[in-house]
Formats: structure tokens, sequence, C-alpha cells
């Protein structure tokens, strides 16, 4: 009986968290896009496709970080997995991922270019814009959003519920994966994107699987930097070689 109330005061402590976890996520965001939109980049981003969004996620990685040494100071929580790790398990996910990604994006874009129901961008083709929005997706994409989105929800919640057993690291995982699908959601006017929504917390689900087995968050970061270049640099071949014509 004592057992089953403890368990049931750490999951709640763990909802608490959650919620905290959300508050600490949109308003970081929130702010940090406030931030990056008070600075005129039109002088070299005319149409502010990466500049911004840049800008937006190294303020977000700050914030993350600092929180982050904030708790591990205070003692409330540690165990970040910050630092580099040379794991050849590591080396070995990262390439089977990227390798089963883009076989779904080829076969995605191949069949688009016959149905013609691919999205594609509506921002100009040059040099500029996509070396400046591939830049952002290969350098800061990954880093900043598996900090907040990974590394903090992640540690943060197993330390709350303690025990460390597999089920606490699901419970965690799934966690802070549709935490990350949230985070695609404009809380302000509701609007969303169900694949994009459902996508990205497959993906979360699969990077904290990783975190969590690698014990580092840089083989995370590597493989979510990976999708999205994957994923933004088929769209652009895709749009030079089919859509275009």
């Amino acid at each position: 009986m004592e057992q089953t109330v403890s368990n049931r005061k750490r999951y709640a402590f763990a909802a608490l968290i959650t919620a905290a976890l959300f508050a600490v996520q949109y308003l970081s965001s929130y702010l940090a896009w406030y931030a990056a939109c008070r600075i005129d980049f039109s002088s070299f981003d005319k149409e502010n496709l990466f500049a911004r969004l840049s800008v937006h996620h190294i303020l977000q990685m700050l914030f993350a970080l600092l929180l982050i040494f904030i708790l591990v100071k205070t003692k409330k929580a540690k165990g970040f997995k910050l630092a580099p790790k040379y794991d050849p398990k590591g080396i070995k996910y990262t390439l089977i991922f990227c390798a089963v990604l883009l076989a779904y994006y080829v076969i995605l874009y191949i069949a688009g270019s016959f149905t013609g129901k691919i999205g594609t961008f509506d921002h100009e083709l040059n040099a500029v814009n996509i070396t400046g929005y591939l830049g952002f997706q290969l350098l800061l994409s990954g880093p900043s959003e598996e900090i907040m989105f990974r590394s903090l929800p992640i540690t943060l919640l197993l330390s709350c519920l303690k025990t460390g057993s597999k089920k606490d690291k699901v419970i965690a995982i799934v966690i802070a994966a549709v935490l990350f699908g949230i985070a695609h959601v404009d809380i302000v006017t509701f609007s969303f994107d169900w694949f994009q929504v459902c996508y990205a917390i497959v993906l979360g689900l699969f990077y904290g699987y990783t975190f969590i087995k690698l014990k580092s968050v840089i083989y995370p970061m590597i493989m979510h930097s990976m999708s999205n270049v994957i994923s933004v640099g088929g769209c652009y071949i895709y749009m030079l070689l089919v859509a275009n014509r």
C-alpha cells in the first residue's frame, strides 16, 4: 500500500514537472523568437528565411543550457549527457537512421513526381537561401532542439521519477516526444499540421530512445540535424529537377 502511494506521488510530481516543462519550452521559444524578430536581417536574408530562425534557436539553446546549469549546480538533477562521446553504436545508429530516412524521402519524392502532391517551398531558390537554410538545419536545428526537447526533459523527469526503471524511461521518452510534437503547434491560433506533429512525435521517440540507450545527446543531435537536411535538401532537389521544369 505504501509503495502504491509513493508511486502515485512520484507520477503526480512528474505530471507537474511536465506542465512546467511545457511552460518553459513555450515561453523560451516565444521570447527567443520575439528577440530574433527585433533584429533586421534584410541586408543578407531578404526573405527572413534562416537568420531569424538561427538567432531564435541559438537563444533557445542558451536558455536551456542556463537552466541545465542551474539544475546541476543546485543538485536538482544531473546526467544531462551533453559531453561529446565517441560510440561505435552511435555511429551505427546514425548511419542506419539516415539511410532509412533517405530511402523514405526518395520514395516520397519519386511518388510525388507522378502525383504532384508534394508540398514545396515558396521562397526563391538562390544560393543565399539554399545555403543559409540548409546551414541552419545542419548546424543549429539538432543541437538547439535536442538540448531543449530531449536532454532537459528526459533527464529532469527521470530525476523526479527516481527509480530509473524501464517503465520510467519509457514514460520520460514519450513525454519528451509529445512535448516536442506540441512545440509544432501554434498555441495562440491552435493551428497545426497533423502530419508534422505526428512526424515530430515519432522522430522524438527514436531520438529519446537513442539518448537513453547511448547515454549521450550528441547522436540524437546529429540524427535530428540530418533528418532536417535530408528533408529540406530533398525538397530542393525535387523543386529544381521536377517541380520547376
